[in-house]
């Protein structure tokens, strides 16, 4: 989830950033507009239940440059984080929806990135990070912690994670989007991406099975397979052509994904980048949070060594965190730009920072 309300109240000063309309000597009114604009309760983006996983993907960041421990977050941390977060009203989530619509022209209709991110992403909590959910021995309790609450929750998985049973645990305890990652459309070519325990046909059968099972006992879980792009040149897009036709005619939400926010210089910068983001700049800040498996509070799912830790729910409420001093640095950081140096906002993603769009128009 993020917060919807800040995307709406937020839009015309958005327009000004964007449209050049701003002057840098105005840094200090935007900071304050935005921390006034933006709500003083946490918006929970992901929790990550484990950082164990079994596939060496070569875009993951987990499979080369994670250096800390391995672990389950404690189901009683787990508990409290969700005690501390509300899901949005739906008649909120009808009025973001249609504002989406109107001033974007995206519409759910249509499977897409950025459709899956205003549609789908809005309203969930992400119950992965950096490990792999369905290697989580609690995830179905985890699931069904969230379901009592009424909070949707959403995963990705690797298919070859997935069996019928697990996917029938899962969509029973009341998961509501359980996405599929699908690398290539043979079996060398996911084992190139994600290692030697990925299998095409192995991964295709299951999202089958799973979606036989889904209509059979009458599940809400809305499934989505999804096909990362590795590159744009025409090889690859007849590929991803072909990924998409593998889905017609079944009850899914099939859309190829850009790789995007990686970490530059830790990843292939040719790599296409489709986010909405790309024409906007980042508002993580404002509108979301990530919890680790550590407990650590980071400001977005891009953290995977936790070196930007703003505070940790182990000793203190997500509210304090979200309210606390690191966090109003952090926001500052993002709108004047006096980020300490080799920070990776600004040195390894390659979303625009707020700072960037005011610099490049002054």
């Amino acid at each position: 989830m993020y917060d919807i309300e800040f995307f709406r109240r937020t839009e015309d000063l958005k327009r000004r950033i964007i449209d050049g309309n701003v002057q840098p000597k105005e840094i200090a009114g935007i900071e304050r507009q935005l921390d006034q604009l933006r709500s003083q309760s946490p918006t929970l983006f992901n929790i990550e239940t484990t950082n164990y996983c079994n596939m060496t993907c070569v875009m993951c960041p987990r499979t080369t440059l994670m250096t800390r421990e391995n672990q389950w977050i404690d189901p009683e941390v787990f508990e409290k984080v969700l005690d501390q977060i509300q899901p949005h009203d739906p008649i909120d989530l009808e009025g973001f929806w249609n504002f989406i619509e109107e001033n974007y022209g995206i519409t759910f209709e249509i499977p897409s990135e950025n459709s899956f991110y205003f549609y789908v992403v809005s309203r969930c909590v992400i119950l992965h990070g950096f490990g792999e959910p369905m290697v989580d021995k609690n995830i179905v309790d985890r699931i069904q912690a969230c379901t009592n609450r009424n909070i949707p929750t959403y995963f990705s998985c690797v298919p070859s994670n997935i069996n019928t049973r697990r996917g029938d645990d899962v969509m029973n305890a009341g998961l509501g989007v359980l996405k599929f990652s699908i690398d290539a459309l043979d079996d060398a070519g996911m084992r190139a991406v994600r290692g030697k325990h990925s299998n095409f046909e192995k991964a295709y059968r299951s999202i089958l099975d799973i979606l036989e099972l889904k209509a059979k006992k009458n599940y809400k879980t809305m499934i989505v397979p999804c096909m990362i792009e590795f590159a744009v040149d025409s090889q690859a897009r007849e590929m991803h052509e072909q990924f998409l036709e593998l889905w017609k005619g079944h009850d899914v939400f099939a859309y190829v994904k850009s790789q995007d926010n990686r970490w530059l210089y830790e990843e292939d910068s040719s790599m296409s980048n489709n986010s909405h983001y790309l024409d906007q700049y980042c508002e993580y800040p404002w509108t979301s949070t990530t919890v680790m498996a550590d407990g650590s509070v980071v400001p977005c799912t891009q953290d995977y060594d936790c070196e930007m830790a703003l505070g940790n729910v182990n000793n203190e409420s997500l509210e304090d965190v979200w309210n606390g001093q690191k966090y109003k640095d952090f926001r500052s950081w993002h709108v004047s730009g006096d980020f300490p140096k080799g920070f990776k906002c600004v040195d390894r993603c390659d979303i625009p920072k707020l700072f960037e769009r005011i610099k490049n128009h002054s």
